[in-house]
């Protein structure tokens, strides 16, 4: 295009332009007033074609009153992809999709631009390839001094890649209102599970306690009796005690923090298989105290995987290895029960987190905020979770 905006060839005997600069009739103009006249804006126009070319983010190109396309800018050859020879001359309705041609959209945004001045929207756009991209268009009007249109500017710019971020945010938004709708129910979850900890455990001791205590106030027993029965409050009490003390130690386990991974691990493992009865079998070494981010986030993740062994595995064995090796922390939990659904798979996979449970979502986010690996092999005849942290 040689450094200038392609345009049509119109009527070589008189030119927009030539009426522009033309003087009035009947009055002589000097030849030099005429030349210096024609020259300077002859130096604008091509000033203005330059800076129209160099643009390659917009296409930016005219139309004729009747829709049909004079000019042609690189931006408009990079956007649509047609040369300036394949192009000039057609209608810009080559541009809109068939449903919109079909609606006799592109006739009516050049009755709006002449009726307006201005006239913009965004929506699907057709390239030369048959591809489409989502496009903001602007056309203004350009008309004579007696306010007749004499042609169209039309400037459009490819918004495809901004409204695929919009809609990837909009996924995001959507996906962290189903982890925050996830996160309330699993708080719910928590609470109800500690109710009946404490319920079933601690608070069927202490209701014992209680009904001993009040025998011992009505009743007129011997001194052997009584302290027969105190007896049984003082074991009635160490067991409430007991039930108190492990759900504590499971929210906030004071081993992990005084003694660290190492002594914290085997007391889990030992509490899970009598409380679960399912049969555990564990391999713990090569490391002593680690950063504390890492001891939380193994003994966590650790806890998740069990909870998941214990609810939903149906397996009536547990193998844990947790040892240090190649400058990290590596933690593997296997079953051998009945292997995690197909679409959760997929979705660990394609790191859909909307369809993960929470306990899976929260192993994954504390592996990857502290720059770890996480895998997961599962079939019909049980689950491997591995999980790797640098130390």
């Amino acid at each position: 295009m040689g450094g200038a905006v392609a345009t049509r060839q119109g009527n070589p005997n008189k030119s927009l332009d030539d009426t522009l600069i033309e003087p009035p009739t009947g009055i002589e103009q000097p030849s030099n007033v005429l030349d210096g006249s024609r020259d300077t804006h002859w130096r604008a126009e091509e000033q203005f074609r330059q800076l129209v070319e160099s643009v390659k983010d917009y296409a930016i190109f005219t139309l004729d009153p009747q829709g049909n396309i004079v000019s042609w800018n690189n931006g408009a050859e990079r956007i649509k992809g047609y040369k300036s020879s394949e192009i000039l001359g057609q209608h810009f309705s080559v541009f809109y999709t068939p449903e919109d041609r079909e609606n006799g959209a592109p006739e009516k945004a050049l009755r709006a631009a002449a009726r307006d001045g201005r006239f913009e929207l965004e929506g699907w756009r057709v390239r030369k390839d048959g591809s489409r991209f989502w496009a903001n268009i602007v056309i203004t009007a350009l008309k004579d001094p007696e306010s007749r249109v004499v042609a169209f500017l039309k400037i459009t710019r490819d918004l495809t890649d901004d409204r695929q971020k919009e809609h990837a945010l909009q996924e995001s938004r959507q996906t962290l209102r189903e982890l925050s709708a996830q996160l309330l129910r699993a708080q719910d979850e928590e609470r109800q599970r500690i109710g009946r900890d404490l319920h079933d455990g601690a608070g069927q001791y202490l209701a014992m306690l209680k009904m001993h205590l009040e025998s011992l106030r009505s009743e007129r027993l011997s001194m052997e009796t009584v302290q027969e029965r105190v007896s049984d409050l003082v074991q009635l009490a160490a067991e409430a005690l007991k039930e108190i003390r492990t759900t504590s130690y499971q929210l906030a386990p004071p081993m992990l923090e005084e003694c660290g991974l190492a002594l914290a691990v085997p007391w889990l493992l030992d509490g899970f298989m009598e409380r679960s009865g399912i049969a555990t079998d564990y391999d713990i070494s090569g490391f002593d105290r680690l950063p504390r981010s890492v001891e939380v986030a193994m003994y966590r993740i650790l806890q998740e995987c069990l909870a998941n062994v214990g609810r939903h595995s149906g397996s009536k064995t547990v193998q844990v290895k947790l040892q240090k090796k190649d400058g990290a922390m590596w933690l593997e939990v296997a079953d051998q029960g009945k292997g995690i659904p197909k679409d959760v798979l997929e979705a660990f996979r394609h790191d859909s987190p909307g369809k993960l449970g929470v306990g899976l979502r929260s192993i994954k986010e504390r592996i990857y905020q502290l720059g770890g690996e996480l895998t997961l092999n599962s079939d019909g005849h049980g689950t491997i979770i591995g999980a790797k942290l640098p130390v």
